[in-house]
């Protein structure tokens, strides 16, 4: 993923934001992304991805070297999330085997075969719930870009 932002405007953004204790919490990341993104500011379920998945100490918190891989992140996540809204057509926030059905057969994929179709349903749906959601979806996509 390339950065949407040069380092001295993260740095900015970054120190426009903090309380001044050097590192940003959820809702000093949410204020941040308003201002330089108000694009993503609705996509509260992208931003939240982003900010987990920034923040790698597991501290609650961002830190300057995580934020630029938070802003990248959050474009990566805002891309997941669209795709999300496309294939669940009923928008109940997760998708149904019917959905997930339909949305292969959307992009020419429709020769897999209802059995391999199920499998790999299954197989993304890790709380097997019956349904896939966005964070199984969202690692469901990362594993198929890397291959």
């Amino acid at each position: 993923m390339a950065s949407h932002l040069t380092k001295e405007e993260a740095k900015a953004l970054f120190k426009k934001f903090d309380n001044g204790n050097g590192i940003l919490s959820l809702a000093e990341v949410d204020r941040a992304i308003i201002h330089w993104y108000p694009e993503f500011g609705t996509n509260r379920q992208a931003m939240l991805r982003a900010f987990k998945a920034a923040d790698t100490n597991n501290s609650g918190f961002v830190e300057m070297k995580e934020f630029c891989r938070l802003i990248d992140l959050l474009y990566y996540y805002n891309e997941m999330s669209d795709l999300f809204g496309q294939l669940d057509t009923n928008k109940d926030k997760r998708i149904s085997f019917a959905e997930f059905k339909k949305g292969h057969e959307l992009i020419g994929e429709s020769d897999v075969g209802d059995a391999n179709l199920k499998r790999d349903f299954n197989r993304i749906d890790t709380n097997h719930g019956g349904y896939i959601l966005f964070d199984e979806f969202c690692i469901y996509m990362a594993k198929k870009r890397a291959q």
